[in-house]
């Protein structure tokens, strides 16, 4: 069967036939997501002010702790650590927050465990599972996460009550204010980028448009490269296809010379700017684009939204989500099932029965 193309991506036919799950109801939900999450509360509050923190997770999970440290306004830094233990700095004075969202990350659980050896503070952040299980019984804050959605999915549960956890224990990551910004922006682009919405007056389908059949190359600047990085990962997770992130100005130093090669018609730039990015910064991107005008496939440019730090990110993350969607959509990609990623976990956890036996 043909794939849909633009003008049949808002047909409840095609959205039928290739999104049984009602992907873009979900995404459509986004907005009334996170204002829901701003209710979760952690079963106990921290007891004290971390000077350092810690976030443990992978793939989807830790998506909220690259969004906290770009967002963050505090002193004391957020790191992400995506990986089993936990880095060396890990003690007393350090909170380690474990973040999966189905309780059975192996990697986290594993970070959980050492942040716990390492005398370190540590919660969770779960819909459930051993990580929940682990964090019962060393009496850890645990925040429970609504079950029944994809990692990448429930961005909202997994983030925002990371702000009232952390608050909890004196640190104020990102201000109200930024907050009530930051979900108005994204309630107003669920109503402008939703499949109703027409061809003419959705970026999202539009970007689809112009990015064809290339295979994404997605640049960030030094705030707005996670949502390069999450762009990317939406890209291959709901589309099925190849895509790369990259981030300004380091991607002048080396990488730009990629585009020199033979390869560089088949792919296209996806530029993520930013109202707030620093001046040096802007001057580069106008350079960057006039080089690649003469090489790429194509480049297309968009631009945050929203007057907060918060805003802007989550603005271009959800952009991100409906581009991969309508990706997914346009080349008859259902974008709910992970075959690949199931088969190598069943793989894994397979492998690792054989060494405990």
């Amino acid at each position: 069967m043909p794939s849909p193309g633009l003008e049949g991506l808002g047909d409840a036919d095609v959205l039928a036939r290739h999104d049984p799950r009602g992907v873009h109801r979900l995404l459509a939900e986004f907005p009334a997501q996170c204002r829901e999450a701003l209710g979760l509360r952690p079963s106990r509050e921290l007891a004290d002010r971390p000077q350092l923190v810690i976030l443990a997770g992978m793939g989807g999970s830790a998506a909220s702790g690259d969004l906290l440290a770009a967002a963050n306004r505090e002193p004391v830094p957020v790191i992400v650590h995506r990986g089993y233990d936990v880095p060396t700095a890990v003690g007393p004075g350090t909170l380690v927050i474990a973040s999966s969202y189905s309780g059975e990350t192996a990697e986290t659980i594993s970070a959980f465990a050492r942040a716990i050896d390492a005398g370190a503070a540590a919660c969770a952040v779960t819909s459930g599972g051993r990580l929940a299980e682990l964090a019962s019984r060393h009496d850890a804050p645990l925040v429970t996460l609504p079950s029944g959605f994809m990692p990448r999915f429930a961005l909202g549960y997994l983030f925002f009550p990371l702000i009232r956890l952390l608050g909890g224990a004196g640190l104020r990551t990102v201000p109200a204010a930024e907050i009530d910004d930051a979900v108005n922006v994204v309630a107003q682009m669920g109503h402008a980028l939703g499949p109703t919405s027409p061809p003419g007056d959705n970026e999202a389908k539009q970007l689809v448009l112009e990015l064809d059949d290339r295979i994404p190359v997605v640049y960030g600047g030094q705030t707005t490269a996670m949502a390069a990085y999450r762009w990317k990962t939406d890209i291959e997770e709901n589309a099925k296809r190849f895509a790369v992130a990259g981030t300004l100005p380091e991607m002048n130093h080396n990488e730009l010379e990629g585009w020199h090669g033979s390869d560089a018609r088949r792919l296209h730039a996806i530029l993520l700017r930013c109202a707030g990015e620093h001046p040096e910064l802007s001057a580069r991107f106008g350079i960057l684009r006039r080089m690649l005008a003469g090489v790429a496939g194509g480049i297309s440019e968009t631009w945050a939204r929203g007057g907060s730090r918060l805003a802007r990110l989550l603005s271009l993350i959800y952009l991100g989500q409906w581009t991969s969607y309508y990706a997914a959509i346009r080349h008859g990609v259902d974008p709910w099932p992970v075959a690949m990623l199931d088969q190598f976990k069943r793989e894994v956890r397979a492998a690792d029965g054989d060494r405990v036996a």
